[in-house]
C-alpha cells in the first residue's frame, strides 16, 4: 500500500524501526537539514488511560521519536460513540497526520470511513479478519495493519472458572456494549459456553455509567449467581465503577490460589483472573504499557508514583496493608554483630541513593529499627491471620 504522505516501508519504519538508523538522522540535523516531524493521530473509542498514553510515548521515544522533537500526537475520541459524534475521525485525518492509530474496533469503523489513504494501525480489535478490516493476518492488505486481541475462544474457560469459584451457580448476568460489534460474537461464544453448562442467561446491555448502573440493578433484581462483563474499552475506562457496583450487589469474588506473585500476575495477564493483588514494582511495567489499570491501593495514603489512584479507605473500605520486606539474623547472633548490622543497614536505608532506586521501581522507604519492627512484626500477623481465616484458606 502507498499514499502520497507515507509509503507502507516508510511507515513501519515509523513504528518499528531499529535505533541504528537514528544516528545517521543525527549527523544529518547536525548539518542543519530541518528535522522532519512525524505526525501521528490517535483514535480511541473512550479516553485513554493515562498509562496507555505514557507507554505509547515511551515506545517512541525507544526508536527516537520524541513528541515535541521530531514527533507530534493528536489524540481524539468522541463524547459518547461515533455515531453520535461521526466527524471525529474525519476532523483527524484531515490534519494531515501520517498514521492514525486506532484502540478498539469502533475506532477503527470510524477511522477506515475517514480515510482510505492514511495507513491505520488496529489496536485491541477482536476479530479484524470477520470485521472486514484485513483479508488475512499474515498479508492485512489495504490501509490496516496491527494488533488483534482474540478474545472469542477464551469464553468457555472462563465459565469453566466462575463455575468452580461459584459452586452451585444456575443464573449468569452478561453485561454487554452493543455500539462495539465484536461483542456480538463474544455474547454468542458466552451464551453458548452457559447454555452447555446448564445454566441461564440474563444479558443486559451497557455502555455509560448510567447504563451500567441500571444494568446491575436489573441483574441484581434477577438475583443473578455472578456477572460477566465483556471486554470493550468502555470497561476500561468505567472499571472502577463497574467494581463499586458489584459489591454494592452482593455478587460474589473469589480467591484464586497461585504460586507466587509471578504466577499470579500471569493469570491476570491472560484472562484468567479479574483482579489482581500487587506490589506496584511488580505491576508497574504493566500498568505503564496498559496492560494493567490501577484501581485501588491498600495503603494509608495515596503511592507517590501513582497519585491518581485512591486508597481503599477513600473508596469506603475499612483496609489498610502494605507489603514489606525485613532482615532477620540467626537467633544466636551476637549482640556486637547485631549492633553492626542495624547500624549499616539503616546507614544504607536511610541514604539517597537506596531511596532513589527504590523510588524508581514505584516503592517507597519507611524505615523501621529493630525494636518498632518487632512491634510492627506482631501487629501485622494478627492482621494477617485474620485476614486469611476470613476467606477461608485455613481452618482456625
Amino acid at each position: 500500500m502507498q499514499c502520497n504522505r507515507l509509503k507502507r516501508r516508510e511507515f513501519i519504519t515509523l513504528l518499528g524501526g531499529t535505533v541504528a538508523a537514528w544516528p545517521l538522522a543525527a549527523r544529518a540535523q547536525e548539518q542543519t537539514v530541518p528535522v522532519r516531524q512525524a505526525r501521528i493521530g490517535v483514535l480511541a473509542a473512550t479516553p485513554p488511560t493515562s498509562a496507555m498514553l505514557i507507554a505509547f510515548r515511551e515506545g517512541m521515544r525507544q526508536r527516537g521519536y520524541i513528541e515535541g522533537q521530531n514527533l507530534s500526537i493528536d489524540v481524539r475520541w468522541p463524547q459518547g460513540t461515533f455515531e453520535q459524534n461521526p466527524s471525529i475521525a474525519a476532523d483527524l485525518a484531515s490534519t494531515n497526520v501520517e498514521v492514525i492509530v486506532a484502540w478498539s474496533t469502533p475506532a477503527v469503523i470510524a477511522a477506515r470511513r475517514a480515510t482510505s489513504a492514511i495507513p491505520i494501525v488496529m489496536v485491541s480489535v477482536g476479530d479484524p479478519i470477520g470485521s472486514g478490516f484485513v483479508t488475512s493476518l499474515a498479508r492485512p492488505g489495504g490501509n490496516i495493519t496491527g494488533l488483534s486481541a482474540t478474545t472469542l475462544d477464551i469464553s468457555a474457560k472462563i465459565m469453566g472458572l466462575l463455575m468452580e469459584f461459584v459452586p452451585g451457580m444456575k443464573r449468569v448476568g452478561v453485561v454487554g456494549n452493543a455500539y462495539n460489534p465484536n461483542v456480538a460474537e463474544q455474547l454468542r461464544e458466552t451464551e453458548d459456553a452457559v447454555g452447555k453448562m446448564g445454566l441461564q442467561s440474563h444479558v443486559v446491555e451497557a455502555n455509560t455509567p448510567e447504563e451500567y448502573d441500571r444494568a446491575f440493578a436489573h441483574l441484581s433484581a434477577e438475583r443473578v449467581d455472578c456477572v460477566v462483563v465483556l471486554g470493550t474499552p468502555t470497561v476500561i475506562e468505567h472499571a472502577q465503577r463497574i467494581a463499586e457496583l458489584a459489591r454494592a450487589a452482593r455478587l460474589p469474588m473469589r480467591h484464586l490460589p497461585t504460586n507466587g506473585g509471578g504466577p499470579a500476575l500471569t493469570a491476570v495477564l491472560g484472562n484468567n483472573s479479574q483482579v489482581l493483588v500487587s506490589s506496584i514494582a511488580a505491576a508497574s511495567g504493566q500498568i505503564k504499557a496498559g496492560k494493567l489499570r490501577a484501581l485501588a491501593c491498600f495503603s494509608a495514603q495515596r503511592a507517590a508514583s501513582q497519585p491518581t489512584v485512591p486508597t481503599l479507605k477513600e473508596l469506603g473500605y475499612d483496609v489498610e496493608f502494605s507489603l514489606w520486606v525485613g532482615v532477620f539474623a540467626p537467633k544466636k547472633t551476637p549482640d556486637a554483630v547485631i549492633k553492626v548490622l542495624r547500624e549499616g543497614i539503616k546507614e544504607v536505608a536511610t541514604g539517597d541513593q537506596f531511596k532513589t532506586a527504590i523510588t524508581n521501581i514505584g516503592d517507597e522507604v519507611a524505615y523501621l529499627d529493630a525494636p518498632e519492627f518487632a512491634k510492627f512484626w506482631d501487629e501485622e500477623a494478627k492482621r494477617v491471620e485474620a485476614a486469611v481465616l476470613s476467606i477461608g484458606r485455613v481452618q482456625g
